[in-house]
C-alpha cells in the first residue's frame, strides 16, 4: 500500500470531490416565518434573496442548532423560489434568474463565514449529515433495512480469516477472482460474497501495519468489479435494485466504521511513526465525514451511530498525534470540522 497523499493535497482532494456549484443561502433569524417567506418568494424571489443577504451579513455567529434551523428554512424557501423561476419563462433584460445566481455566491460566502464563526466538532459534522439526509424519513427504506440488518449483525459472530500477511492477501485475491468467475446471480450469491469478504477484510485490517509497502491495487480493482457484478445482477432482475442498494450501503457503513476503529486504535497505541503512514491514516480517519453519503447515513443502526459518535470524540486527539508525526509547521486542525461542514452544505 503506497502512501503518497500529502496533508494539503488531502484537504484539496476532499473539496474537489464533494463540493458542487450550487446555491446555498440561509436566514439570519429562523423564527418560523416560512409561510410568509414562501408567499413573498412567489412575488419577488430576487428581492427575498437580497433580504437574505442583508440579514445574514448582520449576524456574527450561529450555533449548530441555529445553523440547522436556518438550513431547513432555506430548503423550503429555495424550493419555492426555484418553482417560481421555472414558471417564469418570459425573458427580461434584468432576468431575475441572473440576479438570483449572483446573490447565491454572496450568500454562500456569508454562510461559510457563519459556519466558521464557532468551533465545530466532528459530531456536528455527523449530525448535520444525518439531519439532512434525503432518506431520513423514508419509512419504506428503513423498514427494508431493518429486515436486512440481522444479516449484518450476524457477521460479528463469524470469525475473521486466520493467517499471516501472505495468506490473507492470497485469500482476498482468491475470493475476488472466484466471485468474478462465478458472478452474482441471486441474493444468496450477494450475501455469500459479503459474508466471506467481511471475514477476510477484518483479517486485512488486523494486519494493516504489516501491509505498509504492499501493493493492493489489484484488490481494490477487483473489489470494484465484484461490486459492479451486484448491480449487473440487479439490471438482469436476478436481485432487486433495492436489495443491491441497501446491502451495499450497509456494507459501506460497516467497512468505514471498522477501518476507522482500527486506525484510531493504531494511533492511540503509538504505532504510527512515519509521515507516509500519517498521511494515509489522516485520509482513512476522515472517511466517515467525507465518504458516508445521505443514503449510508440513513441505514446506520443505533449501534453504528453510537460507534461513530465515539469515533468523532476520538478524532481530534488522533489528528493531534498525526500532526506531530508529520512535524507540520501550521496547525489548523481545529478548523477541519467546519471545513467539512462547509463542503457538505455546498452539496445540499
Amino acid at each position: 500500500m503506497k502512501y503518497k497523499i500529502s496533508y494539503s493535497k488531502l484537504i484539496l482532494s476532499i473539496a474537489g470531490i464533494t463540493a458542487v456549484s450550487v446555491a446555498v443561502f440561509t436566514l439570519a433569524s429562523c423564527d418560523g416565518t416560512n409561510g410568509k417567506l414562501h408567499d413573498e418568494a412567489e412575488d419577488n424571489p430576487a428581492g427575498i434573496y437580497r433580504q437574505y443577504l442583508s440579514d445574514i451579513r448582520q449576524q456574527d455567529e450561529l450555533s449548530f442548532e441555529g445553523l440547522t434551523a436556518c438550513l431547513k428554512q432555506w430548503q423550503t424557501l429555495r424550493d419555492s423560489v426555484a418553482a417560481h423561476l421555472q414558471r417564469d419563462t418570459m425573458l427580461h433584460y434584468n432576468d431575475p434568474r441572473k440576479e438570483c445566481m449572483m446573490l447565491h455566491d454572496s450568500i454562500r460566502a456569508e454562510f461559510s463565514r457563519l459556519v466558521l464563526s464557532r468551533k465545530r466538532t466532528y459530531k456536528d459534522v455527523l449530525a448535520l449529515k444525518a439531519q439532512f439526509s434525503p432518506y431520513a424519513g423514508d419509512t419504506e427504506l428503513l423498514r427494508s433495512a431493518e429486515e436486512i440488518r440481522p444479516f449484518f449483525a450476524s457477521l460479528d459472530n463469524r470469525p475473521a480469516y486466520r493467517g499471516n500477511k501472505e495468506q490473507i492477501l492470497s485469500a482476498y485475491r482468491t475470493l475476488l477472482a472466484e466471485t468474478l468467475h462465478r458472478g452474482i446471480h441471486r441474493r444468496s450469491d450477494l450475501t455469500g460474497f459479503i459474508e466471506k469478504e467481511d471475514a477476510v477484510f477484518r483479517a486485512f485490517l488486523a494486519r494493516l501495519q504489516d501491509l505498509d509497502e504492499t501493493n493492493t491495487a489489484d484488490i481494490t480493482r477487483d473489489t470494484e468489479k465484484c461490486c459492479s457484478e451486484i448491480f449487473l445482477a440487479a439490471g438482469r432482475k436476478e436481485i432487486t435494485y433495492k436489495e443491491a442498494m441497501i446491502y451495499m450501503g450497509m456494507r459501506t457503513g460497516r467497512r468505514v466504521i471498522q477501518n476507522v476503529r482500527v486506525c484510531l486504535d493504531d494511533i492511540r497505541q503509538g504505532e504510527i511513526t512515519a509521515p507516509r503512514q500519517a498521511h494515509a491514516y489522516i485520509w482513512m480517519v476522515l472517511q466517515p465525514y467525507a465518504s458516508l453519503d445521505g443514503f449510508c447515513m440513513a441505514l446506520l443502526s443505533p449501534r453504528d451511530k453510537e460507534e461513530l459518535n465515539r469515533i468523532a470524540m476520538e478524532t481530534p486527539s488522533a489528528f493531534a498525534v498525526l500532526h506531530k508525526v508529520l512535524e507540520s509547521d501550521t496547525d489548523r486542525l481545529e478548523e477541519l470540522p467546519a471545513m467539512l461542514m462547509e463542503i457538505f452544505i455546498a452539496s445540499l
